[in-house]
């Protein structure tokens, strides 16, 4: 008898997908990188919530041309996930900026990733300072959820440049 084996992915944040792209590893130089993330979105393993998608819009440039070309890997708000970004968005007030005009992407990909039980992938620090608004890995941390920098994401999936 053969047993399934359940298949857990990721769900990255806009500025991990920002220091991917545009700070660390653009795709001109780290080009065999690019194409392993390809691979995991291609597999449905390496999410985003549309929020992250909308969030890269503000900045027109070869960045979004490629998130263009790779839209399945931006999932559609379900119930579920709208059940828990109003959770998250309640008990984290200020995880979210109220003065800006696109929604911000933290609580979606929080939720997406807490649906499905699966990894956040951020290059966001927890915070230091305890009246500091919360920051991903706190929410994460505090909802029991894994969330690793971009160099842990690049551990575990093996991956050596």
């Amino acid at each position: 008898m053969i047993q399934a084996r359940l298949t857990k992915g990721y769900c990255i944040d806009t500025c991990a997908l920002i220091d991917l792209w545009r700070r660390f590893y653009p795709p001109d130089i780290f080009n065999k990188l690019w194409k392993d993330i390809e691979a995991l979105i291609k597999q449905r393993l390496l999410i985003a919530p549309k929020e992250v998608y909308n969030e890269l819009k503000k900045v027109d440039d070869e960045m979004l041309e490629w998130a263009k070309k790779h839209k399945t890997m931006f999932i559609d708000l379900d119930e579920e996930q709208l059940k828990e970004v109003s959770i998250i968005s309640s008990k984290y007030q200020r995880l979210i900026d109220p003065d800006k005009t696109i929604p911000e992407a933290d609580p979606f990909l929080i939720a997406l990733a807490k649906t499905r039980k699966w990894t956040v992938i951020t290059s966001e620090h927890p915070r230091t300072d305890p009246t500091a608004r919360p920051k991903i890995p706190d929410v994460c941390k505090d909802y029991n959820m894994k969330c690793i920098s971009l160099i842990e994401f690049f551990r575990e999936q093996g991956w050596k440049y």
